[in-house]
């Protein structure tokens, strides 16, 4: 299947389908990546080493990607996969991170005011892409915990830049004359996905000239070591950079390995690849029959058919398991809980009306719910938070 799009980042950035981190342009970035006024920080993303840049908000920016402090860490083991690293009762609040799906397959969005006619037309264009040709729906928001606002950032380029995965900050910043190509691109970052160029098999199947590069943009074709791979690596894919993409000197910067030449520009269309790993890692109902069917099924019980969590095993985004009497699903870079074994499925947002943790507030009682980091805790009699599930869930 040609979905490498999903990273496990997020990864599980795309379960690792080979989808991608992002740029900020077409086939050619307009804006110096370089900048020594701006403030730069040295942390481990997807446990590789990287220099992000640190934004005022204290989020950082690396790419054209807005990543977040709890999905980057100070050392390289912070991919851990395992549902114990998933916060439970006697564990401090605020334990998890990284990238996070989307729920129901369903980006909530908000249209900042700020965006022109032409912006407001590519993104709805855009958005129709992914909608008409796999899983994804999108939904202006109300009042859900998770969306993303699209802003205009008053740059003059085909240029755009968007956080990754699904967050209760989200943001994709549009340039004035960004393009279908650039804003397909970028939605493919807030669903968590990442470059397909950083896929670790890319050098069996492209050459990058890093001679032929502009200074600081050497970053953006690195390797992505943990990234987890589904299908074959996709050059037509919307997470593709360009054959010119940072070139200093107008030669390319990525050529086929086979024909030592450049690829087709990149269209405003998903590829086959993108289509295929989107619709794994965000799959639309309808499921083939249970070829063994339980005879008695239990309505109520949400871990009913779901096999136990096995140490060892490679599991890929979306994927369920039981362990300690609950259900887990897991995202591009951590297990989720889900609920109770036993327990219906949740309310469509658990964390509706909830507020969000005010460490200031030393007046928290026994049963009191919060948000936290995307999700909802209770307070138990010892003091302590358990961790009730992700929110939108």
């Amino acid at each position: 299947m040609n979905t490498e799009k999903i990273i496990n980042l997020a990864k599980i950035s795309m379960l690792s389908l080979g989808f991608f981190v992002a740029s900020c342009s077409t086939e050619t970035f307009d804006e110096n990546p370089e900048d020594t006024s701006i403030e730069t920080k040295k942390v481990f993303f997807m446990g590789d080493e990287t220099v992000v840049q640190v934004l005022p908000d204290g989020t950082y920016l690396l790419d054209d990607m807005k990543i977040f402090p709890e999905q980057v860490s100070d050392s390289p083991n912070d991919g851990v996969v395992d549902p114990n690293d998933t916060p439970d009762a006697g564990v401090k609040l605020g334990l998890g991170g990284g990238i996070r799906k989307w729920s129901n397959n369903t980006v909530v969005y908000v249209l900042d005011r700020s965006l022109s006619a032409n912006q407001i037309r590519v993104t709805r264009n855009s958005m129709d892409e992914w909608s008409s040709k796999t899983a994804i729906r999108f939904k202006e928001r109300t009042n859900e915990n998770f969306f993303v606002t699209i802003v205009n950032s008053g740059n003059q380029c085909n240029c755009a830049s968007a956080s990754l995965g699904a967050s209760t900050r989200g943001r994709i910043n549009m340039g004035v004359l960004t393009s279908e190509v650039v804003m397909i691109h970028e939605i493919g970052h807030t669903l968590g996905y990442v470059h397909e160029q950083t896929r670790r098999d890319r050098d069996d199947h492209v050459i990058v000239n890093f001679q032929n590069i502009q200074a600081g943009a050497e970053s953006q074709f690195r390797l992505n070591s943990r990234a987890e791979l589904i299908g074959e690596f996709d050059l037509r894919s919307t997470m593709m950079y360009g054959s010119f993409t940072f070139s200093k000197n107008g030669q390319p910067t990525i050529v086929e390995k086979s024909t030592g030449r450049p690829y087709p520009r990149r269209r405003a269309e998903l590829s086959p690849g993108d289509i295929a790993g989107t619709n794994q890692v965000y799959p639309g109902g309808g499921t083939d029959p249970d070829p063994n069917p339980d005879p008695n099924p239990d309505p109520d019980d949400i871990c009913d058919g779901v096999d136990e969590w096995v140490r060892g095993q490679r599991y890929q985004v979306g994927d369920k398991v039981t362990f300690r009497g609950f259900l887990f699903e897991r995202d591009f870079t951590r297990w989720n809980r889900i609920g109770r074994c036993g327990t219906e499925d949740p309310a469509a947002d658990i964390c509706e009306n909830v507020e969000p943790f005010n460490g200031n507030n030393s007046s928290y009682s026994t049963g009191d719910r919060v948000t936290y980091q995307g999700s909802l805790y209770e307070r138990q009699s010892n003091g302590r938070w358990t961790n009730l599930g992700q929110c939108g869930s």
